[in-house]
């Protein structure tokens, strides 16, 4: 079995000041006709980075609305994890010197994942290239394809992806039902197969670190770090890698 990520509750509702009585009728509109479908949101971190804390809002409203959804993690040493971090980054255009040996570690990982995965759902959501293996692995257990509609949802950037690895990547993405992007930019023309869709990133307005902080909070902060609140201020609040490019901020 995969391993499951505890869910905290949250309320449609709560967002109705934020979006509108619209939009939120809206959701409840286009969900219920897919009320108690079974979504399973695959991914490799539950915790770090982007889908994860994008998921830790999604799925729970998910829930708020009516479908039967689950959030769980692939299992995988630190020597996975190491191989896909080399992959992330070749797919958003930085150089890897990729071996056979990387190869057959991503894939074996995978295949474990495969032998673990023992439910059927109506969707299933992989995000990322990490586990995206997956769905081809169980096709050859299962002398088929699982039921439901696979969709691999992509966080990333392929505009200058590595040829050689977008090349191994490619085939097992070939086999899903759907393909998601962020941007039309950032989608792979010779990708033939899945249904392709745009959908921005979401943005939790009440995730903590998206709050309204007091100003007054504000001013303390500043003056107890001996930073003077009448100076302006630019500032870049992400990971210090380069993707963020934090030399293009300076």
């Amino acid at each position: 079995m995969l391993s499951s990520v505890p869910i905290t509750p949250k309320a449609l509702e709560n967002y109705r000041p934020l979006i509108g009585d619209d939009h939120v009728d809206e959701i409840y509109e286009l969900a219920a006709p897919l009320k108690d479908a079974r979504v399973l949101h695959l991914n490799s971190t539950p915790f770090g980075g982007g889908v994860a804390e994008i998921l830790t809002s999604f799925v729970p409203l998910m829930i708020n609305v009516g479908f039967n959804a689950e959030w769980q993690v692939i299992r995988a040493g630190d020597d996975f994890f190491r191989v896909t971090k080399a992959m992330h980054n070749s797919l958003q255009g930085m150089y890897a010197d990729w071996t056979p040996q990387m190869w057959e570690l991503w894939l074996q990982y995978n295949r474990i994942n495969a032998e673990m995965f023992d439910e059927d759902y109506d969707f299933v959501v992989i995000h990322d290239p990490q586990p995206a293996p997956i769905l081809s692995f169980l096709e050859e257990l299962r002398g088929g394809k699982p039921p439901g509609k696979w969709i691999w949802r992509c966080h990333i950037d392929l505009t200058d992806a590595q040829v050689q690895v977008w090349d191994m990547l490619r085939p097992y993405v070939s086999r899903y039902d759907a393909a998601i992007f962020t941007l039309r930019d950032y989608m792979k023309d010779d990708l033939v197969g899945p249904a392709l869709f745009i959908l921005p990133p979401g943005i939790d307005p009440l995730n903590a670190k998206n709050a309204d902080i007091p100003d007054d909070t504000i001013e303390n902060i500043l003056r107890h770090h001996e930073i003077d609140p009448a100076k302006p201020i630019i500032a870049q609040i992400s990971r210090f890698d380069p993707w963020k490019d934090p030399l293009g901020v300076i």
